[in-house]
C-alpha cells in the first residue's frame, strides 16, 4: 500500500497511519471520526463501471462522486460518505 500511495502521493506516503481492506462493502452514510484528514481509496475488482463510486456529502445539497475504479481518489472521512451500489462483480 505505502509503494503505492508513493507513487502519487509521497508525503501522504510517509503521514497515513492504517489501512482498511474491505470485500463488496456497500455502507450507509457515515463519519470517520478519528480521521485527522483525508483518505486515500482505491476500488480493484471486476465489477461493473460506473457503480462502486465513493459518495461524499460536499454540502447540504451537493454530493461529489469519486470514481475509485481502478485509480487512487482522495476524500475527506470526516464528511458523510458512503459507497455507492454495484450491481454485478467483486468489489475490494
Amino acid at each position: 500500500a505505502k509503494v503505492c500511495c508513493a507513487e502519487v502521493d509521497p508525503e501522504y506516503a510517509e503521514e497515513y497511519t492504517a489501512v482498511a481492506f474491505t470485500c463488496n462493502f456497500q455502507g450507509s452514510p457515515h463519519i470517520d471520526t478519528q480521521n485527522l484528514g483525508t483518505f486515500r481509496g482505491l476500488a480493484l475488482g471486476d465489477f461493473e463501471a460506473g457503480g462502486g463510486a465513493l459518495a461524499v456529502e460536499c454540502s447540504a445539497r451537493e454530493v461529489a462522486h469519486v470514481d475509485t475504479r481502478r485509480r487512487l481518489g482522495k476524500v475527506d472521512g470526516r464528511y458523510p460518505h458512503w459507497v455507492e451500489p454495484f450491481a454485478s462483480g467483486t468489489r475490494f
